[in-house]
């Protein structure tokens, strides 16, 4: 489950490197050779695209190493005290069941 968006991040954000790698390619080529209005128009392009690019890699990585780090949590909590994870997950079911039949029955 969490492998295949994990490949669908990675494909993003190769694209996003792909295409913030050719807005400033062609940032360098136009420097010489082009008007001083196309060379600034360029390099915003690629300036907004470094900044989008930056932030996306950022946030990805806080949401990804927070959700890891309470993954690592709960899995250590499970490993340690089995029993009380099981009455955790029992609770739960009772709960979210409840809540279902409560929601069903009153209709």
């Amino acid at each position: 489950m969490f492998n295949r968006t994990t490949k669908n991040n990675d494909i993003d954000l190769n694209q996003d490197v792909s295409l913030l790698a050719d807005s400033l390619d062609d940032l360098l080529k136009s420097w010489g050779s082009k008007s001083k209005e196309e060379v600034d128009e360029a390099r915003s392009r690629a300036e907004s695209l470094l900044k989008e690019t930056r932030a996306k890699l950022h946030g990805r990585n806080r949401v990804t190493q927070a959700a890891k780090d309470a993954g690592d949590h709960v899995d250590n909590y499970v490993h340690d005290k089995p029993w009380h994870g099981v009455g955790i997950g029992a609770a739960l079911g009772i709960l979210v069941g409840a809540l279902i039949a409560t929601t069903t029955s009153s209709r």
